[in-house]
C-alpha cells in the first residue's frame, strides 16, 4: 500500500484526501496533516464569528465540479431559507467541509487507509535513491511517503516596511490577524490601527466592533480603496466563447478594453462570440465575471515582466472588483465609516514609535503632503497572506528551497511548477514525489485561490497521483488548471 501525505488540512488538503478516496481504484494510504487547531478547515473557515460570511453566494461554493449543488443541499438542510444567492457564514462552511471528510471516513473503500496526523512538517527529505521522501515534524516524529501534496493555503502577513524588529517582536502588534482574539479589545477607548484596507481588513473591523470595541480604527493601505460589493441580486452571465485573441499578452490593451466594456455597455471587444450573441452590459460586476474563466489564460500569455507589472499596478485595482464583499458586509463596513468608527487612509506606513503606553505611526499620505502621526493602542496587520515564497517563515518552506528542492516563481508569487503540479527544484526539474495546488500557483495561474479553481485542481491533482501511484507511473499524468 503506497503512501500519500497530503501537508495542509485546509479546503485543497481536504478535498484531494476525499476525492483521492473517491477515484482511487489501486490501494492507498492517505495521511492528512495539520496543526490540530485548524483541521479541515484552514484558516479561511476556522473563524466563529457568524459576521464572517463567505465572498462567493453559496450556489457556486460545491467542493466538487461534478456536483455543482453539493453545497447548497447541505446547507438547505440546517437552514431551508438559504438559497444560492445567500452568502453563508464561513464558520457553516468549515462545517460542510468537516461534514464531506467524516463521511469518507465512515465510507471507506478496503482498499484504503485514512489517517490524521496533528504535528507540523518542518522538512522534507529525498530518500530510498530519491524514490521516497521523508518528512520530519516538530515532534521529532517522521513519516515516510511515496507522493506528498503540498496543501500549505495562504501563508502569513509579512511585516510591512516601517516595522523595527522591536515593534514586531511588541505585544502591541499583531502580525497575524487571524490569531488575535477580539474580545481583547473589549470596552477599549483608544483608537487601533489596521494595515491593509481589503477583506481582511473589513472583517477584523466588524469583528472588533461586534466585540465591544469602543475607540477609533484607522485603516491605511496604499491605494485606501476597499473591496466592491455583490450585487444584491444575481446579474445575467454572458455566455462567451473564446477571449479575444488580440488581448492575450497584452496587458496594457486589456486594461483599456476592460474599461471600455464596462463604458460602452458591450462586450463586442473582449469575445470573439460577442458580436452574434446580443447581451448589454447593464454592471461592471458582468465584466470581471466574463474574464473569470479566461483569467488563468491571459495570465499565462503575459511575459513576466508583464505579470510582474500587473502585480505592482493593476492588481489593487484588479482585486477590488474582483474580490468582492457579501452585500450585508458592505453595508456594515459602509456604516462604520460614515459615522467614523472606521477610518480608510491612503498612504504609506513610514514607521512606528512605541512608547510607555502606545505606539505612535507615521503616515505619509498618497500623492505627498506633511505626514500623519496616529496614536494607537495596538496594530493589526490586515495586509493578506504573503505571495513571496523567499520570504515565507514557513520552517517547511525554507527548508525545501534552502535545499533546492522548491524554487520561488520569478514573479515574486508563488513557486514553479510544471503544468501537473509537480513541484519544481533549482534546475526547475518537475518533481516525482512532491506536488501541489492552491497559493503556490499564483505566480503560474494568477486566479487560483477561491473554491470555484481549488475544488478543480483538488479533483485533477487527485488523478495525477492515483496515475502516479498505478503501474502506469507518471507517464499516465494529465495537466490540470
Amino acid at each position: 500500500m503506497k503512501t500519500v501525505a497530503i501537508i495542509g488540512g485546509g479546503f485543497a488538503g481536504t478535498i484531494t484526501a476525499v476525492n483521492l478516496i473517491r477515484y482511487t481504484q489501486v490501494p492507498v494510504r492517505i495521511v492528512l496533516i495539520e496543526r490540530a487547531e485548524k483541521k479541515c478547515r484552514g484558516v479561511a473557515y476556522s473563524t466563529q464569528c457568524e459576521s464572517h460570511l463567505l465572498n462567493v453566494p453559496a450556489g457556486r461554493m460545491s467542493a466538487f465540479p461534478d456536483e455543482p449543488l453539493h453545497f447548497i443541499k447541505y446547507a438547505r438542510a440546517k437552514d431551508p431559507k438559504i438559497s444560492e444567492s445567500t452568502f453563508v457564514s464561513r464558520k457553516l462552511y468549515g462545517e460542510y467541509l468537516e461534514d464531506i471528510l467524516e463521511i469518507a471516513r465512515e465510507n471507506l473503500p478496503a482498499i484504503v487507509k485514512l489517517e490524521t496526523i496533528e504535528d507540523e512538517a518542518i522538512s522534507i527529505k529525498l530518500i530510498q535513491g530519491q524514490t521516497k521522501a521523508a518528512i520530519k515534524f516538530a515532534s521529532g516524529d517522521v513519516l515516510v511517503a511515496d507522493k506528498i501534496v503540498l496543501a500549505l493555503g495562504n501563508m502569513r502577513p509579512i511585516a510591512p516596511q516601517g516595522l523595527s524588529e522591536g515593534i514586531v517582536n511588541s505585544p502591541n502588534y499583531q502580525g497575524d490577524p487571524w490569531a488575535f482574539d477580539a474580545s481583547e479589545l473589549r470596552g477599549l477607548k483608544d483608537d487601533i490601527l489596521l494595515i491593509g484596507t481589503g477583506l481582511t481588513m473589513v472583517d477584523k473591523a466588524i469583528e472588533i466592533v461586534q466585540a465591544g470595541f469602543k475607540g477609533n480604527i484607522h485603516a491605511v493601505s496604499r491605494h485606501g480603496l476597499l473591496p466592491m460589493a455583490h450585487a444584491k441580486a444575481p446579474l445575467p452571465a454572458f455566455a462567451q466563447t473564446e477571449i479575444n485573441p488580440e488581448l492575450c499578452g497584452n496587458l496594457t490593451l486589456l486594461f483599456h478594453t476592460v474599461k471600455n466594456a464596462v463604458r460602452s455597455g458591450s462586450y463586442a471587444q473582449l469575445f470573439d462570440n460577442a458580436s452574434t450573441v446580443k447581451m448589454e452590459i447593464s454592471d461592471w460586476r458582468q465584466v470581471i465575471d466574463a474574464l473569470r474563466p479566461h483569467s488563468q489564460k491571459l495570465w499565462g500569455a503575459l511575459s513576466v515582466k508583464e505579470q510582474q507589472r500587473f502585480l505592482r499596478h493593476v492588481r489593487a485595482y484588479w482585486d477590488i472588483h474582483r474580490h468582492r464583499m457579501a452585500p450585508e458586509i458592505a453595508e456594515a463596513i459602509a456604516t462604520l465609516i460614515e459615522v467614523g468608527t472606521v477610518q480608510p487612509i491612503a498612504g504609506r506606513l513610514y514607521s512606528v514609535q512605541e512608547t510607555n503606553d502606545s505606539l505612535i505611526a507615521t503616515i505619509t499620505p498618497r500623492g505627498g503632503g506633511l505626514a500623519k502621526q496616529l496614536k494607537v493602542a495596538k496594530i493589526l496587520n490586515c495586509t493578506g497572506p504573503s505571495a513571496n515564497y523567499n520570504l515565507s517563515r514557513n520552517p517547511l518552506v525554507q527548508s525545501l528551497i534552502s535545499r533546492g528542492m522548491m524554487t520561488a516563481h520569478d514573479t515574486g508569487a508563488g513557486i514553479k511548477v510544471s503544468n501537473r503540479g509537480q513541484v519544481l527544484d533549482q534546475r526547475e526539474q518537475p518533481s516525482e514525489i512532491i506536488f501541489t495546488l492552491g497559493s503556490p500557483l499564483l505566480g503560474a495561474k494568477g486566479e487560483t485561490t477561491a473554491v470555484p479553481e481549488l475544488r478543480v485542481q483538488a479533483s485533477e491533482l487527485s488523478l495525477n497521483l492515483i496515475a502516479a501511484l498505478s503501474l502506469n507511473g507518471s507517464d499516465s499524468l494529465a495537466s490540470f488548471a
